[in-house]
């Protein structure tokens, strides 16, 4: 099992992820206004701020700074 990595207060993380069959999903319209509802909603839950939100094809990178006691992988899921 993995050990939860402890997170540092006030510093940014780069988060990247990438479609399975690399499909370029991220460039139908309808997708990324799902992203932007499913960001803005998470982060009203979980309070954590992103910036830089980059789309190439099948990847997305974005940076994210978690709230007070948030884990990372907790705010990923």
């Amino acid at each position: 099992m993995r050990m939860n990595k402890q997170l540092k207060q006030n510093v940014w993380y780069e988060v990247g992820t990438e479609i399975n069959i690399r499909e370029p999903l991220f460039r139908l319209p309808f997708a990324v206004v799902l992203l932007y509802r499913i960001l803005l909603a998470a982060k009203k839950r979980s309070g954590f701020g992103t910036r830089r939100l980059k789309l190439e094809g099948a990847r997305l990178t974005f940076y994210i700074k978690p709230g007070d006691g948030l884990e990372l992988p907790k705010i990923m899921r």
